[in-house]
């Protein structure tokens, strides 16, 4: 099967906060007891919380609101069915998602929404998703996760041969089925979700439905391949794994009888991509084959969906995360068939989405009836939940794979298909089963063959082994309702008003229907006599017994009674202690609708439902840490009211509370080098497991003393699995309501195959409960608190710590402790209200709220899409000082606003706030001037500001046409990549993989490989070329030096730099090129500067010039003509340093600027107008946030965040942004291609094209060009590349023919200032020309409002005593066709010195504007022979000289280019 792993890895190490000596609670080595934290009121995956506990990563954000698809579900037609699903999905997750996807909009975070499970795949940081946490709307937050291939076995043994019938096709009775009942799944349609098909393969062709005969093939409809994967846009497999799997469920090649169902058609989603199914193509695949599209992605068709979608990929047991799907799935009549998963033989390891109660899961037996080895097991003890739900055919099993042939696979992968195959059969022989999921589970259940395998569970005829038993397709179809069947038909009416009743539901046995909007319904039910059950909302449920001839309707109408309309109302309130009003929403079952939430203020609600019901109440506190709490509620004639009570949760994370915890109940500090008395180890494979004798003398990692216990599979070595357990002595926790784990631990992960758990066990270990689980590193010193809420009031509770990996790293566990939770309240109350802009009343997000005399009191506001009585804007706090204090709202570039608020203690007050900020407006729009060379003109521009606080006004000119690029790029990839760290040299771990080429037309572009693969260079742009310095320690790159000449494509190797520099800061500033700092041959960074002159070609060292700061991977920007270098590593182990040190090249002196707001390293910064802009970094957390640097106040200011966390990029400044290409992401674990960059117009970052290298630690340059960088751990890549667009380089003004005085101010609210803007028309001003300069004025300040940018355009018009050259450059090949020549022309006045050279564009054209004179051409170009004419250049006169070139050869045996 596919497998799914648990987690995307987090960061490569973490903080090491917990000191060594800590008070303890006994005399055993002492853990801290700091205050548990307050977790965001919707459900979080733990996994989510610590893997951004330093940084940014990606989840899977679930909102509460599901599109109600029960009525759908029971629609007769089955296309009208389908659409109807569709139709519901899509409009709910359109409607619930607008609010939360307008946030992640304005955070100008990446996001990817999904219908089918109104989900969004989500990237940012801690703050955005305590954001979304706390928005009403979402119900969960999980981690997002790829999933990597856990290939089937591929069988040795003997074979039939392929003139027979594969034995599990006879095995289950399929070979009965074609003969007996002429069956062959004919009508019915297939799909897999898997690694592909090869749709021409000679077993599949003939099924394939896109086949449209004589060799032709449509693939729209037919073929879905989410991440552009296959080369063409047609089926293809990079695998085998899905061809095998469709074989199974309908192959069929003569004599190759491999499918259950051949006469079936197939139709397949590529869910993976190869080794590995992204959860992001997982749920692009479950929307498409419900709504499958073209090829573009358009125009979907539920009425071409396919009948079965058969899974064979999984991950670990418990994750529900594609529940949604497979719910949408069924309400479409599509059956779903999943495989239990490979992890078998423990009990417990049937893997999800299988596992999950609406998955029919398959488990693996061989040809002896022996449940195969691996075959996942469940171990539930409810016999609703026994998985798997069957068992079928999996070992030795012989298939189609791609290139024609054919294989034996072992694997649960390969008996799932035996089922999805059988299902075509039944619905094929038995169309009144078609669509009816729950029916043919039923059918499937009851044919099954029983066998008596109880070890995990259950009974001889359903257990956790082989679920209902033995697949039997022949008693399945025969068994099926192939006789006789007719319908009931009839209209459902009010009894009071003859209406008719819309969704009303009628049922036969477990056949339903809903009535459409006109009160009808048709159902199609088994000849004879039968009973009929209408229900309805706000009726009476009425029954009636009809008799249905064969292929006959009967009708039956139905009154229904209606009950009385009531009222319910009541108040919810915390249960623990405070007692004060809570914000909360409660879901009604039974009423239609949406939720309804009570007022934050007084806790009051109140519905309206139908009398006489009972109603179950369904309360979520919008708060977090409290309990969702269901009241089960009995409605008279006349209303009810009922005041619901919450508690917090056993973990007392809620605000207003306290945890302390008790004297431990079980200590465990594993001193000894042996298993300690009364504990346990266990392992599944002969590689053994936990030790206790530190075996590769890794020392203790958790911040514990003395010995510990450690599972260390890279000192096992590559190619070794471990799975193994560590499990405590039985511990009494009868008396602890809320028991906790808490222990020392250093987990370390490749974050691939590896995974670390806690499960415990109520029932002396024949069943477990994961209460932790974890795939990202969670790097030591730390101290976890993990709660025990399944074992609360267990006898004999055990405790494991699992885990489980292939040539992963290791997982060391030490000073471990149980004990109980208590929880009491602190004395306070609750402040609550919206947040808004004072100058237009909008509610504004993402307001902090902080109390001034009690800043740990703080809280953020966020919207309220699901409440229509609250608006956007609002925030919750608990203040611990009741009385009246200062209470501050704060969100840049808002000015803060400070309020009084009287807190009463266990009450809740509303405090609203309005915050005040800047607002510019501009006179005009446009400048446009007409005027001649030479000469200076001035425009006025006035800048008012209307808002309510003060504004910080910058002026930026640029050039004209700015735009933002295309942000097509080739695909994003993340790659995983083993042993990433900030240090001058560390481990290679291979070359890396090779980027797949670019399937876009991708805007950066291919240049010439630097002639070395390098790493830790840098580079800059001087005069228009591009140079590359130094290179990663120990690699022989570290004096190297090189040059690319843009015009000619080709780089040129300079001499080699003074000193050793790995990763230095290299700018170009007046004509010469400096490079500082880098790590050289000593410990630690180069304090000198050395110097480039391309005019005499050599290298020096400046003289006296001393870095006092000297640091490697520092980031550089030029601004005002000088070098800012901030931050960076101090050694070679990379301690970072929040040091800013400026250069000056013009004195050759160094200075201290204002410190960096914090110490960072890699971080990525440029120079744009006179400031200094920096972002993202490492240090012990990898930074997300932005600053800039004002050189004239020497002080930093915040920016917004990055998007996305990223380190070592490869960044410029460029085209008036800062740039960053690639680098580390996804919390230290993953290389990525992504491109960005900041407009400090906009105020914003943005997306840019993705780079077609995931390359980090390499160089940028303005252009933009990207050179080299690692695509693995300290390994170099002499791959660049060029994204075009940005080659605007100044570090001041872009344009400078135009300028602006005052270039920077700040106006008070109501006043105004009038800019000055001066156009000059000048040589010196770079105007070189008469002609059209457009450019524009770009206006930066601390409001949250854009302002449009002023186009400016100048007009120059040529001196009266000039004219105008021209003409065209052309030449005749030795084939004799005529081309245009790009050859250097020069302009030389007749008797004089004085000329100019030009180059003619590809074409050969060429133009010039000169003062009148005669004046000699010269025309040469390399291959041609040179020309010289003269021409008399007239005042006012366009004159056009053009010249034909002759080739230098005879053109006897060569040829010229014809270029």
């Amino acid at each position: 099967m596919l497998r799914r792993p648990t987690g995307r890895p987090s960061r490569w190490r973490l903080v090491a906060a917990l000191a060594a000596g800590l008070l303890g609670l006994t005399a055993q080595p002492a853990l801290p007891a700091g205050a548990a934290p307050a977790a965001p009121r919707a459900t979080v995956d733990r996994q989510v919380l610590d893997g951004l506990a330093d940084g940014t990563g990606t989840f899977l954000v679930y909102l509460r609101e599901q599109a109600p698809l029960a009525q759908a579900a029971r629609l007769p037609d089955p296309d009208v069915r389908a659409g109807e699903v569709h139709r519901l999905l899509t409009t709910t997750a359109e409607r619930t998602q607008q609010g939360l996807r307008a946030v992640l909009d304005e955070r100008k975070a990446t996001y990817t929404a999904y219908w089918i499970a109104n989900a969004l795949r989500v990237t940012g940081d801690r703050a955005l998703l305590d954001t979304i946490a706390a928005r009403p709307e979402v119900d969960r937050i999980a981690p997002t996760r790829s999933y990597p291939l856990v290939r089937p076995v591929r069988s040795t043994a003997a074979r039939a041969g392929t003139d027979a019938v594969e034995w599990g096709l006879t095995n289950i009775g399929a070979p009965r089925v074609w003969d007996e009942f002429g069956d062959r799944g004919e009508g019915l349609v297939v799909a897999n979700i898997d690694s592909g098909v090869q749709y021409d393969h000679p077993a599949l062709v003939g099924s394939y439905r896109g086949n449209l005969g004589g060799g032709s093939f449509n693939h729209d409809y037919d073929w879905f391949d989410p991440a552009g994967v296959c080369p063409q846009d047609a089926p293809c497999d990079n695998n085998d794994h899905g061809t095998h799997t469709m074989g199974t469920m309908v192959g069929a090649d003569g004599a190759n009888q491999v499918g259950v169902a051949p006469g079936a058609k197939w139709i397949a989603a590529k869910g993976c991509e190869s080794n590995s199914c992204s959860d992001a193509s997982l749920l692009a695949a479950g929307q498409w084959v419900l709504a499958p599209t073209d090829l573009n992605g358009q125009n979907p068709r539920p009425d071409l969906r396919p009948d079965i979608v058969n899974n064979s990929w999984g991950g670990d047991g418990g994750d529900p995360w594609y529940q949604q799907t497979v719910a949408a799935w069924r309400a479409a009549g599509m059956f779903p068939v999943f495989s239990a998963g490979n992890d078998g033989p423990a009990c417990g390891s049937a893997g999800s989405p299988g596992d999950n109660p609406n998955a029919y899961a398959v488990g693996s037996y061989d040809v002896n009836n022996t449940i195969s080895g691996f075959s996942g097991r469940g171990n539930a003890t409810d016999p609703a939940g026994l998985k798997p739900n069957i068992a079928a055919p999996g070992s030795n099993v012989r298939s189609s794979v791609p290139d024609n042939s054919y294989a034996a696979f072992s694997g649960t992968s390969m008996a799932a298909p035996h089922v999805a195959g059988t299902v075509a059969l039944i619905w094929s022989a038995a169309p009144s089963l078609r669509g009816d999921v729950a029916g043919t589970e039923t059918l499937l259940d009851r044919t099954a063959t029983d066998v008596d395998a109880t070890t995990c569970g259950g009974t001889a005829a359903d257990n956790n082994v082989f679920g209902e038993g033995r697949l039997n397709a022949y008693e399945a179809v025969r068994q099926a309702p192939r006789g006789p069947v007719g319908q009931v038909a009839g209209r459902v009416t009010d009894a009071a008003t003859g209406d008719p009743v819309a969704g009303a539901t009628v049922a036969v046995g477990a056949r339903s229907v809903g009535t459409g909007t006109d009160g009808r319904y048709t159902l199609t039910v088994p000849a004879g006599e039968t009973t009929l059950t209408v229900s309805a909302y706000g009726f009476r449920t009425a029954t009636a017994t009809v008799t249905v001839p064969e292929d006959g309707t009967v009708t039956r109408d139905f009154a229904l009674t209606a009950t009385p309309t009531v009222t319910v109302s009541g108040r919810v309130t915390d249960g623990s202690g405070h007692g004060w009003p809570l914000y909360a929403r409660i879901e009604v079952a039974g009423r239609p609708g949406a939720p309804v939430f009570t007022d934050p203020v007084t806790g009051r609600y109140s519905f309206t439902v139908a009398g006489n019901s009972d109603y179950k109440l369904t309360v979520t506190a919008n708060y977090p840490g409290y309990r969702t709490v269901t009241k089960d509620l009995t409605v008279g004639a006349t209303g009810a009211t009922a005041d619901i009570p919450v508690p917090v949760e056993a973990a007392c994370a809620a605000a207003g509370y306290t945890g302390s915890l008790s004297a431990p109940l079980l200590t465990q500090s594993f001193d000894g080098t042996t298993t300690p008395e009364g504990w346990t180890v266990r392992n599944r494979t002969d590689k053994g497991g936990w030790v206790f004798n530190d075996p590769g003398a890794r020392g203790n990692l958790t911040g514990g003393t003395g010995g510990f216990a450690i599972v260390d599979s890279d000192k096992l070595g590559t190619g070794n699995t471990q799975d193994t357990d560590l499990v405590t002595p039985p511990v009494d926790l009868s008396a602890s309501a809320a028991p906790l784990l808490r222990f020392r631990s250093d987990w370390r992960a490749v974050g691939i195959t590896d995974t670390a758990d806690v499960d415990v066990s109520t029932d002396a270990g024949t069943s477990w409960t994961n209460v932790w689980h974890q795939t990202a590193s969670r790097r030591g010193p730390r101290v976890e608190e993990v709660p025990l809420t399944p074992a609360a009031g267990a006898t004999a509770a055990l405790v494991r710590f699992r885990f489980k990996g292939t040539f992963a790293w290791w997982w060391q566990v030490d000073d471990v402790q149980l004990v109980n939770r208590d929880c009491t309240p602190v004395p306070g109350g609750l402040v609550v209200g919206n947040t808004t802009d004072r100058n237009t009343g909008a509610p504004v997000n993402g307001v902090t709220v902080t109390s001034v005399d009690r800043p740990t009191d703080t809280a953020v506001s966020a919207a309220t899409p699901d409440d229509p009585n609250l608006p956007d804007g609002f925030y919750h706090l608990f203040s611990g000082l009741t009385g009246t204090h200062p209470f501050t709202a704060a969100k840049p570039p808002y000015t803060p606003v400070t309020q009084q608020v009287t807190v009463v203690a266990d009450s809740t007050r509303r405090a609203d706030l309005a915050l005040t900020a800047g607002r510019l407006t501009v006179s005009t729009t446009t400048i446009e001037a007409h005027q001649p060379y030479g000469s200076t003109r001035n425009a006025k521009v006035t800048v008012r500001n209307t808002g309510s606080a003060p504004a910080t006004v910058e002026l930026l000119e640029r050039g004209g046409g700015f735009e933002v690029l295309s942000t097509a790029g080739a695909p994003l990839r993340e790659q995983v990549v083993k042993g990433i760290s900030t240090g001058r040299t560390g481990v290679r771990y291979g070359g890396g993989n090779a980027d797949a080429a670019p399937q876009a037309d991708d805007a950066w572009t291919r240049i010439a490989n630097l002639p070395a693969a390098i790493y830790d260079n840098a580079a800059a742009n001087l005069d228009g070329k591009v140079y590359s310095v130094g290179g990663g320690g120990d690699t022989g790159n570290e004096r190297k030096a090189w040059v690319f000449e843009p015009a000619t494509g080709v780089w040129t190797a300079l001499p080699d730099l003074p000193h050793a520099r790995s990763k230095p800061s290299a700018v170009g500033i007046g004509g010469k090129l400096y490079v500082l700092g880098g790590w050289g041959d000593g410990a630690g960074a180069d304090p000198t500067v050395d110097v480039f002159d391309p005019g005499v070609g050599a290298w020096s060292t400046l003289p006296g010039a001393v870095n006092p700061a000297p640091a490697a991977a520092a980031g550089t920007a030029v601004a005002g003509g000088k070098v800012y270098l901030v931050g960076g590593c101090v050694d070679t182990t990379c301690t970072e340093s929040a040091k800013v040190t400026v250069f000056d090249p013009r004195t050759g002196t160094f200075r201290a600027g204002a410190a960096y707001p914090h110490p960072v390293s890699w971080l990525s910064c440029g120079g744009i107008g006179a400031q200094v802009y920096c972002a993202g970094g490492v240090a012990a957390d990898e930074y997300t946030d932005a600053w800039r640097y004002d050189p004239a106040s020497d002080a930093w200011s915040a920016l917004p965040n990055l998007p996305v966390e990223l380190w070592g990029s490869q960044y410029a400044s460029a085209g008036g942004m800062l740039v960053l290409a690639g680098g580390v992401t996804a919390g230290s674990t993953s290389v990525t291609n992504r491109t960005v960059g900041f407009d400090p117009v906009a105020g914003a970052w943005k997306n840019l094209p993705n780079a077609q290298f995931s390359r980090y630690r390499g160089a940028a340059a303005c252009g933009a060009y990207k050179i080299g960088g690692s695509p693995s751990s300290f390994v170099g890549s002499a791959d660049s590349e060029r994204l075009g667009g940005l080659e605007g380089c100044s570090d001041a003004a872009d344009l400078p023919w135009l300028s602006t005085a005052p270039a920077s101010f700040t106006l008070a609210p109501g006043a105004s200032q009038t800019v000055t803007v001066t156009l000059t028309a000048t040589a010196a001003a770079g105007v070189d020309q008469p002609g059209v300069y457009s450019g524009e004025l770009g206006f930066t300040s601390n409001t949250p409002y854009p302002v449009s940018a002023v186009g400016v355009e100048m007009n120059v018009s040529p001196p009266n005593n000039w004219g105008k050259i021209q003409g065209t450059v052309t030449g005749v090949t030795c084939g004799g066709q005529t081309v245009g020549v790009p050859a250097t022309i020069r302009l030389n006045l007749v008797g004089s010195t004085t000329g100019v050279t030009l180059t003619a564009d590809g074409q050969g054209r060429y133009a010039w504007w000169l003062p009148k004179g005669r004046y000699e051409v010269i025309v040469a170009k390399d291959g041609w022979v040179p020309q010289a004419q003269r021409t008399v250049v007239e005042a006012g006169i366009v004159g056009t000289l053009d010249f034909r070139l002759a080739p230098t050869s005879t053109c006897a045996g060569a040829r010229i280019s014809d270029s």
